[in-house]
Parts: C-alpha cells; sequence; structure tokens
C-alpha cells in the first residue's frame, strides 16, 4: 500500500476522495462496533458486565418457556422422569380405598353399598391414581363425568338418588397453561400450545359475576379429540359435569405446579453427564487410527497403499482385528474416559431432595437391605400426609360430593375415606411397630398405672383395623390356666 497523498498532489477532484475518506470511516465505525458488540456478548456471558448479573438460563442452556409436551416426552423417555412423576401416586393409591358411613364394619349403608357398586363398575380407584399422574404432568387434571342424558354443554341434571345414570368417569390431561384471559392474571409459566396427547381439556370460559360462589372458577372446559378433529367433535363441557384436579397449587386453586418443572434443570444436567459420557465411550470404542510411516521407506507402491487400505477398512469395520504392515506404525487415537459416576450421583441425590422422594425410592432400589428405615418412614410419612391432606379432599371427596350434590348418591350422616394404609407397610414393620407400642404400654403401666396407647388405636395404626366392640374383644382360644403346683386341691 502506498503514501497516502493529499487531492492536490494526486491531481484527483476534492469531492470524490472526501466521500471515499467518508466511506471508509463509515466501515471503520462500522467495524470497531461489531467489534465491541463481540465483546460485549463475550463479557456477558462470563459475567463481566452490569456488576456482574448474568443470564444463566442462557449461559448454561436451560429452557425458559416450558410446554406440557416437553413433560410428557420427557415422562415417557426418561426413566427417572417417569418416576418422579409415577412413584407418589402409585404409593397414594397402592391398594383400594374405602368410603365409610358407619364404623360399623359388620353393616353396610346404602349409602356404603351405592357407592361401592358404582366404584367397583367404573373403577374409580384406578382412575383416581391416573388422573393423579395426569395432573402432575400439567398444571391440572380433570376427571369428566358422562350421565345418560348425553349433553355435555348443559349443566349436570339431577338424578334419582342412584348413581346408575352416571355412564362414565374419565381422566383427561389439562392442556394448555397460564396464558389466561377474562378476569384471570396473564401468566407465562406454561405455554398454551396444540397438544398431541390423545385427548385433553382447556379452560374456555371463566365466571366473571362477582356475586357467585364460583367467582373466578373455571365456567366452561373444551374437551378436544385430536383423533376425531375432523369430525369436528370438539366440545364445550359445562363445570358441573368436570371434577377439577390440581397438584400443587400456592397462590392459585387452579392451576397447579407440574411436578417435573422443580427438577427440569437438573434433569437436564443429568442429560448432559449420562449422554455426554455415554458419546465419549462410544467414541472411544470406536478411535481413529494413526499411521506412522517409518523414514526408511521411502515409499509405498501403489498395491501396498491399496492392501494397507483395505487392511484399515477391515480393521475398522471389525471385519478382522489384524494388522500386517511393513514400514508402517498403527496407533489408536483418542484418551481414556473420565468416570461420570460420581458427578451423575451427585445430581440424581440433588432431584431426590428437590423432588422429596428417597434417592433409592426414586431409582427403584428400595427393596430389601438397601432402603433405609428413614428413607421409609420419610417416604411413608409424605404418602399419608398426601393421601389426607390432598388426595382424600382434593379428588376422592369431590368427585363423591358433586355426586351428592346432584342427587346420584344419597345425602350420608357423615362420611370418611379410609386408606390401606398397611399397604405402605411390610409384615415386618407392622409388627414391629406393634411390638414397639406395646412395650411403651408396659412401661407405662409399670410407672403410672396406665397405658400410651389404646388397643384400638394400636389397631387402627399399624393394621388399618376398625375399634372391636362388645364380644369381639374376647380372645376366641382364651390362654389355659396355669398348672397348679402347690399340691391343694384346685
Amino acid at each position: 500500500m502506498g503514501d497516502l497523498v493529499s487531492p492536490e498532489e494526486s491531481g484527483a477532484p476534492a469531492e470524490p476522495l472526501a466521500q471515499l475518506r467518508g466511506m471508509m470511516a463509515a466501515e471503520l465505525r462500522t467495524l470497531e462496533t461489531e467489534e465491541l458488540l463481540s465483546r460485549y456478548q463475550f463479557a456477558r456471558g462470563i459475567g463481566a458486565t452490569f456488576g456482574g448479573k448474568r443470564d444463566m438460563y442462557q449461559i448454561l442452556g436451560y429452557e425458559t418457556v416450558l410446554t406440557v409436551e416437553q413433560y410428557r416426552e420427557r415422562y415417557e423417555r426418561g426413566g427417572i422422569a417417569g418416576s418422579i412423576v409415577d412413584v407418589v401416586p402409585d404409593a397414594t393409591w397402592r391398594g383400594d380405598g374405602e368410603l365409610v358411613e358407619d364404623d360399623d364394619p359388620g353393616t353396610e349403608t346404602e349409602f356404603e353399598k351405592l357407592w361401592n357398586a358404582f366404584s367397583k363398575r367404573l373403577g374409580l380407584w384406578p382412575t383416581f391414581c391416573r388422573v393423579d399422574k395426569l395432573s402432575r404432568l400439567s398444571t391440572y387434571a380433570v376427571l369428566l363425568l358422562g350421565a345418560a342424558d348425553g349433553n355435555l354443554a348443559q349443566p349436570l341434571p339431577k338424578g334419582d338418588g342412584s348413581p346408575d345414570n352416571i355412564l362414565f368417569v374419565d381422566p383427561y390431561c389439562g392442556a394448555g397453561g397460564w396464558r389466561l384471559s377474562g378476569t384471570r392474571p396473564s401468566r407465562q409459566r406454561l405455554r398454551t400450545a396444540t397438544m398431541d396427547l390423545g385427548a385433553d381439556v382447556t379452560i374456555a370460559e371463566w365466571e366473571d359475576d362477582v356475586r357467585s360462589p364460583r367467582f373466578g372458577q373455571p365456567k366452561t372446559y373444551r374437551l378436544k379429540r385430536p383423533e376425531v378433529a375432523s369430525k369436528d367433535l370438539n366440545q364445550d363441557i359445562h363445570w358441573s359435569r368436570v371434577i377439577h384436579i390440581a397438584d400443587g397449587t400456592l397462590d392459585d386453586q387452579v392451576f397447579g405446579a407440574p411436578a417435573l418443572a422443580r427438577p427440569w434443570n437438573l434433569l437436564d444436567d443429568l442429560d448432559k453427564v449420562v449422554g455426554g459420557g455415554a458419546e465419549a465411550f462410544w467414541n472411544r470404542a470406536n478411535r481413529g487410527l494413526q499411521l506412522d510411516i517409518d523414514k526408511e521407506v521411502k515409499s509405498l507402491s501403489e498395491p501396498e497403499k491399496q492392501e494397507l487400505k483395505d487392511q484399515v477398512e477391515a480393521y475398522v469395520h471389525q471385519m478382522s482385528r489384524i494388522l500386517r504392515t511393513r514400514g508402517v506404525t498403527v496407533k489408536e487415537l483418542g484418551s481414556d474416559v473420565a468416570n461420570f459416576a460420581q458427578p451423575g450421583e451427585f445430581i440424581v441425590t440433588l432431584i431426590a431432595g428437590t423432588c422429596r422422594i428417597p434417592k433409592r425410592i426414586l431409582t427403584g432400589s428400595e427393596m430389601g437391605e438397601l432402603a433405609s428405615t428413614q428413607d421409609r418412614e420419610n417416604f411413608r410419612d409424605l404418602i399419608l400426609g398426601r393421601q389426607t391432606g390432598y388426595a382424600g379432599p382434593s379428588i376422592v371427596r369431590r368427585l363423591v360430593d358433586r355426586l351428592i350434590e346432584f342427587n346420584y348418591l344419597p345425602t350420608p350422616k357423615k362420611y370418611d375415606v379410609r386408606w390401606a394404609h398397611t399397604q405402605v407397610l411390610t409384615e415386618l414393620e407392622r409388627a414391629d411397630g406393634a411390638t414397639k407400642w406395646a412395650a411403651i404400654n408396659a412401661q407405662a403401666v409399670a410407672s403410672t398405672g396406665e397405658v400410651v396407647f389404646t388397643n384400638d388405636e394400636i389397631r387402627e395404626k399399624w393394621y388399618g383395623l376398625a375399634p372391636l366392640k362388645g364380644e369381639d374383644r374376647k380372645p376366641k382360644n382364651p390362654p389355659p390356666s396355669p398348672p397348679n403346683n402347690s399340691g391343694a386341691p384346685r
């Protein structure tokens, strides 16, 4: 490049040169701006801008917006994600529960009789477990009540005191998220999207009458069946035919928290560790080859080159594991793969803590000696609390109360949801617990003359049995009298 000259020295007109210099200056400023922007982006990535504030989701590659489709896909394809969703409902609904109006186990009231026949006919207790899982996959799920009138858009008609006209109670996943309209606040935590999950239900209309006891609640739902969408069978459903179920609610009774939302980033990290480690092992097993030709060998003839090529290809494709070379040294490329078991185990521990599920139960190693007593007790307490605090009042009782309200079941004096608590315990655990309580009673009687636990409490706690009444309290086969060794007549 030559020396710069003035317009006068070059003999060129001043105006074109000025334009050229202006263009060069503008281009220079553009390059400087681009460089500054690249530096800014780099600095932002390492947290060196604006006081070190960083967009961690962007830096670490996490999703900022999640959809029900993503939850469903991870549930179906990710083993531990499936356990997060399934383990808790499976334990909650293990063994059919029962509705009890009268504590007398020897009698069956009309209410109990109708409910037992109805629940058996429609298989309600397994259905409760299914809808529980669906609610954990999305922000809510529903139980759809199908009546003999066949008009889903109209209010549920009054019954005749019998549930015979309830034809089905089917679970559906709540599709759509927290992008809401009407009187509901606008939220973006879960994007509304077109679902491909078979059938799903969305909220179509909200109750906006402040004088209504259902103000702010869903007024109309919409059932969508993609497999029959061409026949335009998407239907509006009146709220009275829907039992709305949401797990993990906090400030909102309509939308809960998907079970996979909190551990999502950790599940991403686990996929990175496991998938990256597996890929590294694969690459390690399929190493490339380095061929070092001996310096004393001036050149290889064409037949020799072709023979060497054929041998290498046969070796790579597992056709032969022997290389016969002359003047060529063969070396494998690659390095040893680091063990990813330790970081993977650490991430699983974090996931278990986030989901409040003991790690050994979450990973399926809870049997035998592997599960600690503390893990089992903590998980049992979680399940018992969930049964009495969520599953009973939010799922079972909502359905039963709706059937009572519309006269499909007679109105009971009162009723309770009884759980098969013993299904959570092993025989050894029940016997051990009852023995410990009996020992505590023995110590208390010896010191104070009073028991700490009644026999009925021991029966209900450890064996799920109703209190004994009357003659049932007497032993059927009383122990024999002790032998008389004093010699005195009996």
